[in-house]
């Protein structure tokens, strides 16, 4: 069977793909690389032999195994360290179905349990990257990377609904988002850079189709633009449900506007630049969708 092959073998056969499908994000192919080693080296200490002796059980018990601090003391490891030890298998697993060697995923039913929270949360860079990489695993398909490129740019999907291939200015790698009458106000956005190849594919394919500059970039015209709204959101919902992400509540499209606001906040640390990028007219609620407690004590 093929379940059979070894675990170590499988392993050591996985990871050079790894690095190549994460050849723009070598960070995060190298920390799934880590975790995968670690993965391995704990399971066989366990007695795991084969890819076939890996259950749900085991999966979740590597994923809560108890961090190390500076210090020396053990604790319970961070919900986002336990979704990239997710993450990291899932990527493994994937490529083991893919390559006939397992039938069964043990880590689908792995559940990762979310500190509590009230709304959504900033996605880490490594969901991003396994975002990415779920958007784009069907070369022919650019609607769906188009729409987390827009995300990237802290467009919303009522935004990306009303955006025509003219707001799309590639020599620049900006993106005019037009606002919402009830929501964030019309600015001019950057792409990231990996969203600003996605998006020039997009805008490609549909100058190849016949689009001129009113064409819509997300969704077929000839619906509301309400329904282009839910189009929108649609497709950022099954790109995190694609990178295992579907099961968590906190992880939504405002999600990934969250983890850009947070980056531009670490990057100069102004939360006013912060609320212009997102289009916000109010600096309390910015600092919440960043997960920012600037309240001042007495």
């Amino acid at each position: 069977m093929v379940e059979r092959v070894g675990l170590v073998e499988a392993a050591s056969l996985a990871v050079p793909d790894l690095y190549y499908e994460f050849e723009h994000d070598g960070r995060t192919g190298g920390r799934f690389a880590r975790e995968i080693d670690r993965f391995v080296e704990r399971a066989v200490l366990e007695g795991v032999e084969s890819v076939g002796d890996v259950t749900t059980e085991v999966v979740a018990a590597f994923c809560a195994e108890a961090v190390q601090g500076r210090d020396g003391s053990w604790r319970i490891p961070a919900a986002s360290t336990r979704r990239t030890r997710r993450a990291a298998l899932r990527w493994l697993f994937r490529w083991l179905r893919h390559e006939g060697i397992c039938v069964v995923d043990p880590t689908i039913d792995v559940k990762v349990s979310e500190e509590a929270g009230s709304g959504p949360r900033p996605l880490t860079d490594v969901e991003v990257a396994e975002c990415r990489l779920m958007s784009d695993r069907r070369l022919s398909q650019t609607r769906l990377p188009a729409c987390w490129a827009l995300a990237e740019a802290t467009l919303t999907t009522g935004e990306m609904s009303r955006l025509v291939v003219g707001d799309v200015d590639l020599v620049s790698g900006t993106v005019d988002a037009p606002g919402l009458s009830r929501g964030p106000v019309a600015r001019t956005v950057e792409l990231t850079g990996w969203g600003a190849e996605a998006l020039a594919r997009r805008v490609e394919e549909l100058f190849g189709d016949g689009g001129e500059e009113l064409t819509p970039v997300v969704y077929r015209s000839g619906r509301s633009l309400n329904g282009g709204g839910a189009t929108a959101g649609q497709a950022i919902n099954r790109i995190l449900t694609y990178a295992g992400l579907g099961d968590d509540p906190s992880a939504t499209a405002k999600s990934v506007i969250a983890w850009r606001a947070r980056k531009a906040f670490e990057q100069d640390g102004r939360i006013e630049a912060v609320a212009r990028l997102v289009g916000s007219s109010s600096l309390d609620a910015t600092a919440r969708l960043i997960g920012l407690d600037w309240t001042v004590g007495p």
